[in-house]
């Protein structure tokens, strides 16, 4: 993405969609809000569809008991989501 050593940081992490739409736009406020939204938790350590599950203990949300993530798979996909619900 043309526009400023911080465009270019970026360019590997963001999906090519996203990476037109910011490209469309004229450099200056707005194309950097839309490249700090669109960068600010995609990290090229994040995890990927088909990466293995790191070992972690997390809380089920029906009762609040402990599970290991690799005992909710079975092998079925499973979606984490992350963020505030209230």
């Amino acid at each position: 993405m043309p526009g400023g050593a911080r465009d270019g940081a970026v360019a590997g992490i963001v999906d090519p969609e996203d990476r037109r739409y910011v490209e469309s736009l004229a450099a200056g406020t707005e194309r950097a809000t839309v490249i700090a939204s669109l960068t600010r938790y995609r990290k090229p350590e994040a995890l990927l569809p088909g990466d293995p599950l790191p070992a972690v203990r997390v809380r089920r949300a029906d009762d609040l008991a402990p599970v290991d993530l690799t005992e909710l798979v079975c092998g079925r996909p499973l979606l984490l989501a992350f963020g505030s619900f209230t």
